[in-house]
């Protein structure tokens, strides 16, 4: 009776890891907030300046990036922000042009309207990826979008 008691058990984890391995993502999205994001300006070049997105109700996000900018290498992100109270911000960067995972970072809180961390980005040895940077407030409920190209 022991035994098909804990091989009942034992089924019931397999069912369950199976249902998560393949509706996990929509179950996580369940439990994720939705966050607004507004993109940064089309001509902006992190490669050579800081980029900003400003929001409609006039906070903004600006993010400059340690240069050189090199895929494979730690870079120090440095964002400055109007508006934002949070402790910290979280940084998310994807490829656009080809799926190799989310990478996710954390800025600290250096001041009153700034923010650093270190991030790195893989080496794509397909050549040239587009990456996606969003930089999100949780506190809020937005994001700003930034692509790098690497």
């Amino acid at each position: 009776m022991r035994q098909k008691f804990l091989l009942f058990i034992a089924l019931v984890f397999i069912a369950a890891a199976g249902i998560f391995t393949a509706f996990g993502d929509k179950i996580y999205s369940y439990f994720e907030r939705d966050i607004t994001f507004k993109d940064m300006l089309l001509e902006c070049d992190l490669h050579t300046n800081f980029c900003e997105v400003v929001f409609e109700d006039e906070k903004n996000i600006r993010l400059d990036i340690s240069r050189p900018i090199r895929a494979g290498e730690e870079m120090t992100f440095n964002v400055k922000t109007e508006g934002f109270e949070d402790d910290e911000l979280l940084v998310q960067i994807y490829g656009l042009n080809m799926n190799m995972g989310v990478f996710e970072y954390v800025l600290k809180k250096t001041d009153n309207k700034n923010y650093k961390g270190k991030a790195l980005v893989p080496t794509c040895m397909m050549g040239k990826m587009i990456w996606k940077i969003n930089i999100i407030s949780v506190r809020e409920n937005v994001g700003a979008s930034f692509v790098l190209e690497l």
